[in-house]
């Protein structure tokens, strides 16, 4: 690095560590404001850093906001920081950046989101920049499929050139702040050592084959303070580099409580407690992990409040715990009682025994779900005589708008979906899909012929790993 480039990095450390941390504006009002053309539903929101009821920083703070009957909407938001955050209408988000004091005007047209979006008032410049940025990523997409198949040289000299296309874009802007500027440019540092972070996993994905890559490759890595709570406020590129480190380690580490223990000691309250949070989704049945990432996270959870959010994070763990400590292979399977089959009548998991059943609880707004039925078909057919039953459980809402019953109905005929095709009676909070500790599909069980789990979390179809386990089963 030169003289040059040092001089020039500190000076941008200088300007975002004083404009976080000593901002002029800090006890002033931020007002939003604005006017929304062809709305949907009665409400916008306001998504990102903030202060609780009972005083505990959350970095999921939600403001919501009336519209009138006339479209117009107006807000008053106590900010103690400046931020970024997520301005939300319907099903589309616009990525803001506020400081407090700020007036901000925001108009809009729900019909043409992104491209009618326009701000005035105090930060106007700031938020338009956002705004471009954005429809420049949209029209400038990375492959993210066929940049992580690329060996690990071609994938660094490619992700260099993103960051100094990203970095020319910035540049390009000369009425945004300095100080803005600077955090962007922080942002697109961390958006490259996300890239570096991400790439044995995503390699591996894509390219079916294990990384190779040097020993310098993961250096960068190593400079990272992954307990820092203010740039984990601040930066949303810097929280996703967080959450993955500490969720790749609650899935791979052998020493969950040892790799946790930097975090463990540190103060970063916030991060242990979304690690808490977004950590029960890494427990699943017959996870043989289960019990070390329990014990791991409610070691995190020394420094909660009894009441409040903390309290409701705290539980939700224990709970789930609680629930997958039933669910261990060779354990009675919780059952389910006349679902709607698409084909006519009712169906019920007692209906089934006698063979095995291979269940895919799903939904027609997942896509991930989507994505598993070529595979899932191609397996339903090699396995069509065999000792198995195929079962697709929609949790579908039965009225919700769009993604409902007859979304179901329509997408089991348009795409000639086979095998047992399920209604479950109460979409998320199904009783079945409760007992199993269901919080994120796609998930796929297996039941054996007399009604006992072999797996509360089964490969999924397009993982080798269930041909070889039914194999193993002799099915």
């Amino acid at each position: 690095m030169t003289k040059g480039n040092i001089k020039a990095n500190l000076v941008n450390l200088f300007l975002v560590f004083t404009f976080f941390s000593c901002d002029l504006n800090k006890d002033k009002l931020t007002v939003i404001s604005g006017k929304v053309i062809n709305p949907i539903g009665e409400t916008i929101e306001i998504n990102g850093p903030g202060i609780m009821e009972d005083g505990t920083i959350t970095s999921t703070m939600l403001w919501t906001t009336n519209i009138d009957e006339d479209g117009s909407f107006s807000d008053t938001l106590n900010l103690k920081n400046s931020a970024y955050y997520y301005f939300i209408h319907g099903r589309e988000r616009i990525q803001l950046f506020l400081e407090p004091g700020n007036n901000l005007s925001i108009d809009l047209d729900a019909n043409e989101f992104d491209e009618s979006i326009t701000f005035s008032g105090s930060g106007m410049e700031n938020n338009t920049f956002l705004k471009e940025k954005f429809l420049f990523q949209e029209k400038n997409p990375v492959n993210v499929i066929e940049v992580s198949k690329l060996e690990s040289v071609d994938y660094i000299n490619t992700i260099d050139s993103l960051k100094k296309s990203n970095y020319e874009f910035t540049n390009k802007f000369s009425n945004i702040s300095e100080k803005f500027r600077a955090l962007e440019f922080k942002n697109i540092d961390y958006s490259y050592l996300e890239f570096i972070q991400r790439y044995p996993l995503y390699h591996e994905f894509y390219a079916k084959k294990q990384a190779v890559y040097s020993d310098s490759f993961m250096k960068p890595l190593e400079l990272i303070d992954y307990t820092n709570e203010q740039d984990y406020l601040l930066y949303p590129t810097f929280k996703q580099l967080v959450i993955s480190h500490y969720q790749n380690i609650l899935d791979k580490s052998e020493d969950i409580e040892a790799d946790l223990n930097e975090l463990n000691l540190s103060k970063s309250k916030l991060i242990k407690k979304d690690l808490v949070g977004r950590g029960v989704y890494n427990l699943s049945a017959g996870n043989t992990r289960n019990k070390d990432i329990y014990l791991s996270l409610v070691g995190l959870t020394k420094e909660f409040k009894l009441t409040g959010e903390d309290s409701l994070i705290s539980t939700k763990l224990i709970n789930k715990f609680n629930t997958l400590s039933k669910l261990d292979k060779g354990m009675k399977s919780p059952e389910f009682t006349d679902f709607e089959n698409f084909k006519g009548g009712n169906t019920s998991l007692s209906d089934l025994k006698g063979k095995y059943v291979y269940i895919d609880v799903w939904a027609t707004w997942c896509g991930p779900c989507i994505r598993e039925i070529p595979s899932l078909q191609k397996i339903e057919k090699e396995y069509h005589d065999k000792n198995i039953y195929f079962v697709s459980l929609s949790i579908d809402e039965r009225n919700r708008p769009k993604y409902n019953y007859e979304a179901w109905r329509k997408m089991i005929i348009e795409r000639e979906l086979t095998g047992i095709q399920l209604f479950a009676d109460n979409a998320w909070k199904t009783e079945f899909t409760t007992a199993y500790g269901i919080d994120s599909i796609p998930r796929f069980l297996l039941i054996d012929p007399d009604g006992n789990i072999v797996s509360g979390n089964a490969p999924r179809p397009s993982d080798p790993a269930l041909v070889e386990l039914f194999t193993s089963l002799g099915i």
